[in-house]
């Protein structure tokens, strides 16, 4: 039995606005078959893009299947805690 995704949204970094925005599509991603994934704006998720570490990242918007999440970079001191 396979474990929990790594991520729950995926993302193109090439897509990033200078806002840390991004739009995603859950059935691109690897939640895609899961009917109880329900990403709502204000909600936290995970996301990835299958090269660099997954980022924390909150939803602002949701369109049905799009959803725009705005991506949390770690500062120097949140990385080092």
């Amino acid at each position: 039995m396979a474990g929990p995704a790594p991520y729950d949204l995926w993302y193109d970094p090439n897509s990033v606005g200078g806002d840390l925005v991004v739009e995603c599509w859950i059935s691109h991603g690897p939640r895609a078959g899961n009917s109880s994934f329900d990403p709502q704006p204000g909600d936290v998720v995970r996301a990835g893009d299958d090269e660099d570490e997954p980022l924390q990242a909150r939803v602002t918007r949701r369109e049905t299947n799009r959803v725009w999440i705005q991506l949390h970079l770690l500062t120097a001191a949140e990385s080092v805690a």
